[in-house]
């Protein structure tokens, strides 16, 4: 896979999706209720000097730039939409540095030792061509001690599995185990790839020790399905508390995404 070109056809197709992107997610309660649960986690680290990798229209700069305790809020994004809508958004949130390019670029965009935390919302590392060198060079530019919060779109998505099967979809059921998975859309395919909880520990473990791993949507329908578990309904809220649970069991990476906190040695 040529790097650059697979990242400019994951460009491309952001770009297209980018001004109607922040309305969507704003309207999703189980997009905004995951991220609300990232958030969290991210700031139970220290949080001065924060990067964040994919940052779409920057909702997350926007929120951490707003807390005192930040002093700046970095990130890198590949598509050239994003960087002009949260690059508008800088003059009210000075904290803020958006910047283009992925996560292999860290090493060359900002100096060793230089960030506390990085947090990846979303999968945005499941649209990287270079996975490994993708590792190394956050590894580099964050400080020894510092962490790594870092969402993956998941590969054992069992419930997916199970309803495309019974929908007469095996085609579409298992999409998520092969190399190539095209993305949530139906008409419009985005090539990425999901990978298991072995698959991220084997790639992070050359740089990272591993504090913290959590599965999301393993019972509570994902945010494509908002819809069957309603805001504040009493399914929504008894799934949401089924899958806490279920972190303590061996079914707590077969949800739609699995979250790993990941810090560098001192």
């Amino acid at each position: 896979m040529n790097a650059e070109r697979y990242h400019k056809s994951v460009a491309d197709y952001y770009d297209e999706e980018a001004a109607s992107f922040e309305s969507r997610a704003n309207d999703n309660h189980v997009l905004k209720s995951l991220r609300n649960k990232f958030r969290t986690i991210v700031l139970e680290g220290r949080a001065e000097d924060l990067l964040e990798i994919g940052y779409g229209p920057g909702l997350d700069m926007v929120w951490f730039s707003e807390i005192e305790l930040v002093k700046n809020v970095n990130g890198l994004d590949i598509t050239p939409e994003f960087h002009k809508i949260v690059q508008s958004k800088v003059k009210e949130h000075p904290k803020m540095t958006p910047l283009l390019g992925g996560p292999e670029d860290c090493s060359s965009k900002f100096e060793a030792n230089s960030i506390d935390t990085i947090y990846v919302f979303f999968g945005a590392l499941n649209t990287c061509a270079e996975l490994e060198k993708a590792v190394e060079s956050m590894s580099y530019v964050l400080k020894p001690g510092g962490r790594i919060v870092v969402t993956f779109v998941n590969k054992w998505y069992l419930f997916d599995i199970l309803w495309n099967l019974v929908m007469l979809r095996p085609k579409k059921a298992f999409a998520r185990l092969r190399k190539i998975w095209g993305g949530y859309s139906p008409t419009r395919f985005l090539p990425s790839r999901c990978y298991s909880s072995r698959q991220v520990h084997t790639v992070f473990k050359r740089h990272f020790n591993r504090k913290r791993r959590v599965g999301y949507c393993i019972t509570h329908p994902a945010w494509y399905r908002h819809h069957w578990a309603p805001h504040q309904s009493l399914r929504s809220k008894l799934l949401f508390r089924l899958d806490s649970i279920l972190q303590w069991t061996p079914f707590w990476n077969l949800g739609e995404y699995s979250l790993y906190v990941y810090e560098k040695p001192e």
